[in-house]
């Protein structure tokens, strides 16, 4: 049990919030400013401002989980690759959150517009659907890098490794024959009749 209520388990746990629950709470946000339905759009408003107060949950428990796999708590521990995305997934995670509660905020603010200026509510519904959108997609490009933590087959591939060459077959180069060498042959003697005996000379060729 102490480990299912570890900070790294409550952060995967609650991680999806933003993602999930935004993506979600825009539906009745677009329906109610569409349709003119305050019904619909109130209920996406207050939607998205209970996914945006689960965000200090989020981050508490992302820190604290960094803190326990930097110091070695957590074992078995991370290699470097491991390392090196828990630093960017944390970093990324100061870069989201900040949107993500000016979303709520935006949200917040378009939910007491709809009790006293319902016309001007819906303009602000629009700023409350682009900045859940914007928070949506760096909660998409956050989480990306805290599955690189864990999971190698998640990590980009180095630019670095250097890519195998099939194997060359090696091109036999012709094998130089030596010229051939001129042959001296002996030719034969020829017998040459010179008066009453006979000469034996050489033929020429």
């Amino acid at each position: 049990m102490d480990t299912l209520f570890s900070p790294a388990h409550l952060h995967v746990a609650l991680n999806h919030v933003p993602i999930i629950g935004l993506s979600v709470a825009c539906l009745p946000v677009l329906i109610g400013i569409v349709f003119h339905s305050r019904g619909a759009l109130a209920s996406g408003l207050l939607a998205v401002i209970l996914c945006v107060c689960t965000m200090p949950a989020v981050m508490q428990t992302g820190g604290a989980a960094y803190d326990a796999f930097m110091d070695g708590s957590i074992q078995p521990g991370l290699d470097d690759a491991g390392k090196t995305a828990l630093r960017q997934h944390a970093h990324r995670a100061d870069i989201t959150a900040p949107l993500v509660y000016a979303a709520g905020i935006l949200a917040l603010l378009a939910l007491l517009a709809l009790i006293k200026f319902p016309r001007q509510a819906a303009w602000i519904g629009w700023a409350v659907l682009l900045g859940c959108t914007i928070s949506i997609g760096l909660s998409v490009w956050t989480a990306e890098a805290g599955g690189w933590i864990r999971h190698p087959e998640f990590r980009p591939a180095s630019k670095s490794t250097p890519t195998p060459e099939p194997n060359a077959t090696p091109v036999a180069s012709p094998s130089q024959t030596p010229p051939p060498m001129p042959s001296t042959s002996i030719a034969p003697n020829v017998m040459v009749p010179v008066g009453s005996g006979s000469v034996s000379a050489p033929a020429t060729n």
